[in-house]
C-alpha cells in the first residue's frame, strides 16, 4: 500500500503533454489569485469590526488547505474516482441526511456539523462527488434510462438540501444535473418536461416556507416593505451605486460594515463593488470566463474518455453557473438567495469543496497509470 501511494506522487503523466501541463498550472495560479483576491475582499467587508482580521486570517489558512487538497487529489489516478463513484457517493450523502437530525441551525437553516469553532457545510462537499456519480450513470446507461436514473439521483441529492432548506444550493445541484445530461447528449424534449416534473415540489416547498414567496415579492417590490422583503435588495442596490465607478477604497467601505447582510460570504460581490467600484469589481468576471475557457480547452485535449471530458467541462461550467448565480443576486438581477462567490466567499468547506472539485478535474485531465486499491 504504502509503494502504491508513494507511486501516485512520484510517476509522470504518461501524456507528456507541455501544452495542458501548463493550461492546469495557469488554472491552479487564477484560483490562489481569486483566493488572495477574496482574502482582501473579506477583510474590507469586516474591517470595521473589532477583529478586522479574524475572518480575513481564517479564509487564508483555508485557502492554504485548500491548494494542499488540490494537490493531494489531483494526484490520484481520475479512474480511482469513477470505480469508487458509488462508494464516494454513499460517504457523500449520509451527512446529508445526518445533519437534518444533529446539524447546527443558523439563520434557519440546519446545514452545518459543528467542530470545534468551525462549522462543515455537507452540500459544499457533496457537489463534486454528486458530479461524479452523475458522469459514472450517465457513461453507463443510454436513452430514457440514463435520464430517468440521473433525475432519480438528483431528486434524492437534491431533497435533503431543501428540507434543511437551502434552496440555492438545490439550484447549484440542478444545474449540475442540467450540465451533466447535457454534455452526454440528453435529449430536449426530456429537459423541456422538467419544469412539469419539478412544478409539484415547487408549489410544495412554497407552501412549507412562505418567505419564498416574501422574497419574490420584495424583490419585485422592495418598497413595499423596505425594512422587510425588501431589505436585501434595496442593501444590495445602495451598497453598489456607493461604489460607483472607482470604489470608496478598501477602508472606506462604510455601507457593507454597516448595513450590507453577510457581506463576507452571501454579498461579496456587492461588497467588492463599494470597495473597488466597477472598475475593480468587473475583473472577477473576465478571470472568471478566462478561467472556464481554459478548463474548455483542457477538456477538448483531453483524450477520448467522455467521462473525463464531461466531468472536466461540467466542473467549469458548475463553478462558473455558482459564479454568475451569486453576482446576479448581489446586482438585483434576481430575487436573494444564500449562495455564496467560489473562492472569494469567505468559508471553509466552500473553499475546501471547490478546491477539491478542481483536484478531480486535473485528475481528469492527466492519464496517470492507474493504480489498484479501493475503498
Amino acid at each position: 500500500m504504502l509503494q502504491k501511494i508513494k507511486k501516485l506522487f512520484t510517476e509522470r503523466d504518461t501524456t507528456d503533454s507541455k501544452p495542458v501541463i501548463l493550461l492546469e498550472l495557469f488554472v491552479q495560479i487564477l484560483l490562489l489569485l481569486l483566493g488572495l483576491w477574496g482574502c482582501m475582499a473579506i477583510y474590507a467587508s469586516t474591517s470595521f469590526s473589532p477583529a478586522p482580521f479574524y475572518f480575513a486570517g481564517r479564509q487564508l489558512l483555508w485557502l492554504t488547505i485548500g491548494l494542499m487538497v488540490m494537490f493531494f487529489s489531483s494526484r490520484i489516478p481520475f479512474d480511482f474516482y469513477i470505480d469508487n463513484a458509488w462508494r464516494l457517493a454513499i460517504i457523500a450523502y449520509l451527512p446529508l441526511i445526518a445533519v437534518l437530525m444533529i446539524g447546527v441551525k443558523i439563520n434557519g437553516m440546519r446545514g452545518w456539523f459543528a467542530v470545534g469553532n468551525s462549522m462543515i457545510q455537507p452540500s459544499e462537499f457533496g457537489k463534486v462527488i454528486y458530479l461524479l456519480l452523475l458522469c459514472s450513470i450517465a457513461s453507463t446507461t443510454k436513452g430514457t434510462k440514463r435520464f430517468g436514473y440521473m433525475l432519480l439521483a438528483a431528486v434524492m441529492w437534491m431533497l435533503p438540501v431543501a428540507l434543511q432548506p437551502d434552496f440555492g444550493t438545490v439550484l447549484v445541484y440542478a444545474a449540475g444535473f442540467l450540465i451533466v445530461y447535457w454534455l452526454f447528449g440528453g435529449k430536449l424534449r426530456y429537459i423541456l418536461a422538467l419544469p412539469f416534473i419539478a412544478l409539484p415540489f415547487i408549489i410544495y416547498f412554497c407552501m412549507k416556507n412562505p418567505y419564498l414567496i416574501k422574497r419574490f415579492s420584495g424583490y419585485m417590490n422592495p418598497d413595499g416593505d423596505p425594512l422587510g422583503s425588501g431589505w436585501h435588495i434595496r442593501q444590495f442596490q445602495f451598497t453598489i451605486a456607493r461604489g460607483g465607478l472607482f470604489g470608496t477604497g478598501t477602508g472606506n467601505a462604510y455601507w457593507t460594515n454597516s448595513y450590507l447582510p453577510l457581506p463576507h460570504s452571501d454579498s461579496m460581490f456587492a461588497g467588492i463593488s463599494e470597495s473597488l467600484g466597477f472598475i475593480g469589481s468587473a475583473p472577477l468576471l473576465l478571470v472568471m470566463l478566462i478561467l472556464v475557457f481554459i478548463v474548455y480547452i483542457i477538456a477538448i485535449k483531453v483524450n477520448n474518455n467522455k467521462e473525463r471530458k464531461v466531468f472536466i467541462m461540467a466542473t467549469g461550467m458548475l463553478f462558473a453557473f455558482q459564479f454568475m448565480l451569486h453576482v446576479s443576486v448581489n446586482v438585483t438581477m434576481l430575487p436573494p438567495t444564500g449562495i455564496t462567490l467560489p473562492i472569494l466567499s469567505y468559508g471553509g468547506s466552500s473553499m475546501m469543496a471547490t478546491m477539491l472539485a478542481f483536484g478531480l478535474l486535473l485528475s481528469a485531465a492527466s492519464e496517470r497509470e492507474k493504480v489498484n486499491f479501493e475503498i
